[in-house]
């Protein structure tokens, strides 16, 4: 726990002052709070012994409800400074996890669920909310009422003190086992959280599917067993938790019942000299500290809790990125001509080899072409290039140089990159476009967001659009079709105009005459600018200058079209095929 709190000190000090005024609005709570039990235990002992008068009741009334205010509005000032103190470090605690997020690599992402990077950044951060805010304050809180109540107690009778210290190693040792089990469960807890929400989040992100296959059920029933494992989980945990308070309550009980007979004892005269008023303070002041004792419990369920998630949200920040600027990084390489060349490439995923020993170059402006069966390496090329993640072994060089010396930003700023599956944001189709471009000036802006939709044979879809270019888009460009997603992340990628352009299998969801249309406009667009064509159709690469053929991880053939067709191999063989499916279909 004292790690925990070493680790969040960075952002607990960027708040101290409200927890400076924090400790001393609590130090007068404590105070005050602890001295109204002792008024009164001295009104009492007055009208005992007939020496109270009307006007020193009323005195002593005063300064009761004096010391209640006080006492309430030092708690109030107290819970606003450190709650609100909380959510600020929320924020900031979120704030940086998700811009670690956006340096981690492609990589991890696809070892990660998503689901449970939500429910980290929901249940998880929420629980250490908790920790930061209330748990401190509560703890705080109670640790100077029980120094005040202690200190007053014995100032009463040190021997009823002693009686009320001697239940304190019982209710520890009771903590300290009850604690350590409901970390374990809490733990189990938050997992079987992770994966209820990983597959929500499958499921409603693949609700057609779902639907197409007509799995409404099966989905349901699976969904249904994981909240039934949840359930189960957190009854586990309840089982532990609930106890502490009537186990309090008891011990409290027994404490009591001690106080009663032995203050009784010594307000008789029986082995001590204790007065009524005295022990009625004395009892006050007990009750008084009664739920926050109980409340050790809880608090030590939240610190627990805390705990537990704070571990899971920093295994997060503790992940460090496979691709990222470190030591050999010269920040004056500021631009890219476009020159890509590939030396002994080789990669692996899970034991696999997904390139092997791959080399080729692309001289600036020259277009390639790349194709090969389904899984022979094709689009982990293009990662390479733009630097989603890095090569096992060999070299990729951009203009000469080695691309991990190139800033990350750098980099990807001169490469426009259209996946082979678009994603477009919950936006307008013009902010979609032009997301590339943050730091455009408006008036530039939309002059080059609308010839980069021309290029992508985009507008005339636009234009029978209500709203055309502020057009609001569903989730993940919903309302689009996948042809009219494709050309949007087309003309995202070309409205920056970049050195480097590559299309991964980009044409896959438009139509042939679409697809030559496109082609024919970005004929213009490739002058002076490297392309590669990453495609399964021989179509699109009528504008490239020479086409690398991938088969599993090598590259088998390389050539210009004609080269190909005349080698008589496996581009040769999918040229005869397509050629002849497309005669079928003008048949």
């Amino acid at each position: 726990m004292l790690k925990t709190f070493r680790d969040l000190s960075r952002y607990l000090v960027r708040h101290r002052t409200a927890f400076i005024v924090m400790a001393v609005l609590i130090l007068f709570n404590g105070f005050f709070s602890t001295l109204a039990p002792i008024i009164p235990g001295r009104v009492i002992d007055g009208l005992r012994v007939g020496s109270m008068t009307l006007p020193s009741l009323w005195l002593h009334v005063g300064a009761l409800l004096g010391v209640a205010l006080i006492s309430g509005a030092a708690m109030v000032v107290t819970r606003r400074l450190v709650l609100g103190a909380s959510w600020d470090m929320q924020f900031e605690i979120r704030r940086d996890i998700f811009e670690h997020f956006t340096r981690l690599d492609g990589g991890y992402f696809d070892r990660t669920r998503v689901g449970d990077l939500m429910a980290r950044l929901t249940a998880d951060l929420n629980a250490v909310r908790m920790m930061i805010g209330i748990a401190i304050y509560q703890a705080a809180n109670i640790s100077v009422l029980f120094a005040f109540t202690l200190y007053r107690m014995f100032q009463l009778s040190p021997s009823l003190t002693l009686v009320t210290l001697a239940a304190a190693p019982l209710i520890s040792i009771t903590f300290f086992v009850l604690l350590r089990v409901i970390h374990r469960r809490y733990q189990k807890v938050q997992e079987q959280f992770s994966d209820v929400s990983s597959m929500a989040q499958e499921n409603f992100s693949g609700i057609r599917v779902v639907k197409g296959f007509g799995m409404e059920a099966r989905e349901v029933e699976r969904f249904g067993d994981l909240n039934d494992e949840f359930v189960r989980r957190n009854l586990h945990l309840v089982r532990v938790e609930g106890p502490l308070h009537p186990l309090m309550e008891f011990l409290f009980g027994l404490t009591i019942s001690l106080l009663l007979l032995i203050g009784g004892r010594l307000v008789l005269g029986v082995g001590g000299d204790l007065t009524i008023g005295q022990f009625s303070s004395f009892v006050f002041l007990f009750e008084g500290i009664q739920w926050p004792m109980i409340a050790l419990g809880w608090i030590g369920s939240i610190l627990q809790r805390g705990t537990t998630s704070w571990k899971r949200l920093k295994e997060i920040l503790d992940t460090v990125p496979e691709v990222q600027d470190d030591e050999g990084t010269d920040y004056s390489l500021r631009s890219v001509k476009g020159a890509i060349e590939f030396r002994n490439v080789s990669v692996s995923f899970g034991g696999v080899k997904a390139l092997d020993d791959v080399s080729f170059e692309v001289a600036a402006g020259e277009s390639i072409g790349i194709t090969g069966r389904t899984g022979a390496g094709k689009t982990v090329i293009v990662n390479l290039i733009a630097r989603l993640y890095d090569p096992d072994e060999g070299q990729i060089l951009i203009d000469g140089v080695d691309h991990k010396r190139y800033p990350v930003e750098v980099l990807r700023r001169f490469i426009g990159l259209v996946p082979q599956e678009p994603f477009l944001f919950s936006d307008s189709i013009a902010d979609n476009i032009a997301y590339g471009l943050p730091e455009a000036p408006a008036e530039e802006l939309r002059p080059r967001v609308e010839r980069a939709a021309r290029l992508a044979q985009l507008a005339d879809d636009l234009e029978s659009f209500p709203r055309g270019y502020d057009t609001e888009l569903g989730e993940r460009g919903v309302t689009l079709s996948g042809g009219q997603r494709q050309r949007t992340a087309i003309a995202r990628a070309l409205v920056r105009e970049p050195a480097i352009l590559i299309f991964d299998d980009a044409l896959s969801a438009v139509d042939t005459q679409t697809e030559s249309r496109i082609l024919e406009g970005l004929a213009e667009v490739q002058q002076g600018r490297t392309t590669i064509v990453v495609a399964h159709r021989v179509s699109a690469f009528q504008n490239v200058d020479r086409i690398l053929v991938l088969d599993e991880g090598r590259i088998v053939e390389q050539g210009s079209h004609e080269e190909l067709v005349a080698a008589d191999g496996w581009y040769a063989d999918m040229d005869r095929r397509q050629q002849l499916e497309s005669d079928l279909e003008a048949a």
